[in-house]
């Protein structure tokens, strides 16, 4: 594969990638670090990429599996509080790189006052049950390929997206005040 293939795979499924890192890491620097090295992996092995496989879903395998690697080492070294306040550097957005026309305040605020809410509510769960929810709901991956990517089952993969909804469903009732069960 040459060079310049490659940047066009980058480019092509670079936004998709951080998205999907930006919402398993709850941060820019992070989500950019992670792409970034995960890409930076990916052209390191090329040589063991399947051509007869999605390489997006090569890459998100590749990215979720950095992603687990660093929560793991976090975790060794970090206890974390899931009450502990989001910080106004963790709220910006890969669009806000971007030139673009500038949207309305209002909408702005209101559009960036939910990313916070969904953010916090999806920091409450842990690394398998978000990946899962964002490959599916947002990534819109289908159950096989999420399987692929986090190397389990698809009755896993399941049962993962499944609970992982009901945990976000509570996160966002407690925060509204609404008890559950």
């Amino acid at each position: 594969m040459e060079d310049a293939d490659f940047q066009e795979l980058f480019r092509r499924h670079g936004d998709r990638l951080y998205n999907f890192a930006f919402r398993l890491s709850g941060n820019d620097q992070d989500a950019a670090d992670l792409v970034q090295e995960a890409f930076t992996r990916a052209f390191k092995n090329l040589d063991r990429y399947d051509r007869a496989r999605p390489f997006e879903t090569w890459m998100f395998r590749i990215l979720y599996n950095i992603h687990l690697d660093e929560v793991r080492r976090y975790e060794k070294k970090h206890v974390v509080s899931l009450d502990a306040p989001v910080t106004a550097e963790e709220t910006g957005q890969w669009a806000d790189l971007l030139a673009g026309g500038d949207p309305d305040p209002m909408e702005e605020s209101l559009r960036r006052e939910n990313d916070v809410r969904v953010q916090k509510a999806l920091n409450t769960l842990s690394a398998d049950y978000r990946a899962a929810v964002m490959m599916c709901d947002v990534e819109e991956m289908s159950y096989e390929e999420i399987a692929r990517v986090m190397d389990c089952p698809v009755g896993t993969v399941r049962s993962r997206i499944h609970q992982g909804r009901t945990l976000l469903r509570d996160a966002f009732k407690e925060k509204e005040g609404v008890r559950t069960k």
